[in-house]
């Protein structure tokens, strides 16, 4: 079967979201399928993730930042920033303070430009270049399936269009939901718009894939479509290839491990660094270590807390070394919404 799959993710990319395209396609080829992915390319992210098999047809598209002007914006508001030793104790407000400020007109004007354009993300720059692309890709080669992996959905746009194009069934994936995501936090005319773009796009995919089922029944329900619960999963043999774990000496702190992003408010540690705090003096034998956390997210916490001298804030590490990383730590840290909007959210390193 000739496939061409659709992904902003994807090795050399190290993410979550390149991790399971990744994985995906090489299990693909390995069954020898005809494989061809339009990519993203600039992703901000550390580029060392191996595919693990050859793959022929690949093109990295180009993208346009349409946030830009936004950001120059943004890069003005912020001359007067703190120093970094200052944000760790501001970035987060003292508990019962309302953390809402007054907005300038300028930064209201940027996120309104923002609300207004990135429809359905900030990827939507990519969208004229990843419809290039992939029309390229097929000019001698057909594919029988499109395949396109969210988020982000202009990946959806781009398989849509190319579908139409070449009169060719494609399939979403929805590896987080779309519009009816509780993470984000829009004014209520873009959450109509999204809405309304989702059952746009969406309305012509042949099947649905997304990764619980939960999310699945949910989506079952919404469009009565074809639809396959893909859990996220691990490969063995990663893990037969990370070193084995060495026993901890006695008399060390006991490290508690994390890696990955956070949400700030929702997935943090917060209760994990209070009730570190309510052990007084005997806390002094843990260790918290994230890998690959933007610090900014976890060290005001800390300090906040009075913990911040045991926690530890290390750079994003390939994959194989974050499993190495995983294996020496005596305790992971898996971090949940305590919300019912949260419920069939089952984060990929939960397998790990």
């Amino acid at each position: 079967m000739r496939i061409l799959v659709v992904s902003w993710y994807f090795p050399p990319v190290n993410t979550i979201g390149a991790l399971r395209i990744g994985k995906f396609v090489r299990f693909l080829l390995e069954r020898r399928h005809e494989v061809g992915v339009v990519a993203g390319s600039r992703w901000g992210h550390p580029e060392n993730l191996r595919l693990g098999a050859p793959l022929e047809r690949v093109a990295y598209a180009h993208v346009v930042d349409v946030n830009a002007l936004p950001k120059w914006a943004s890069k003005h508001l912020k001359r007067n920033a703190p120093t970094d030793a200052q944000a760790i104790t501001r970035a987060a407000p003292p508990e019962g303070e309302d953390a809402r400020e007054t907005k300038s007109p300028l930064r209201s004007l940027a996120e309104f430009y923002v609300n207004l354009t990135n429809l359905p993300d900030d990827r939507i720059g990519w969208l004229p270049w990843a419809r290039r692309a992939g029309l390229r890709l097929c000019g001698t080669w057909r594919p029988d399936l499109i395949f396109a992996s969210g988020p982000p959905f202009t990946a959806f746009l781009a398989a849509r269009s190319i579908s139409a194009r070449l009169g060719v069934p494609w399939v979403a994936e929805l590896r987080d939901r779309w519009a009816d995501d509780p993470y984000g936090v829009f004014p209520p005319w873009r959450a109509r718009l999204d809405q309304w773009l989702e059952h746009r796009v969406l309305a012509t995919a042949k099947g649905l894939v997304t990764v619980t089922e939960p999310w699945a029944e949910f989506y079952r329900h919404k469009y009565g479509k074809p639809l396959a619960t893909i859990y996220n999963g691990y490969d063995p043999a990663d893990f037969a290839e990370s070193s084995v774990r060495a026993a901890s000496a006695a008399d060390s702190p006991l490290v508690i491990g994390y890696t990955g992003g956070i949400y700030p408010g929702k997935r943090d540690p917060t209760p994990l660094f209070q009730a570190l705090t309510l052990l007084g003096s005997a806390n002094e034998h843990f260790r918290v270590v994230f890998c690959g956390t933007d610090p900014a997210h976890v060290l005001p916490l800390a300090a906040r807390a009075g913990v911040r001298h045991l926690v530890e804030v290390r750079p994003s590490v390939p994959y194989r070394q974050s499993l190495d990383f995983q294996r020496s730590a005596d305790v992971l840290l898996l971090m949940q919404w305590n919300d019912p909007r949260e419920q069939g959210s089952c984060p990929g390193k939960l397998f790990e």
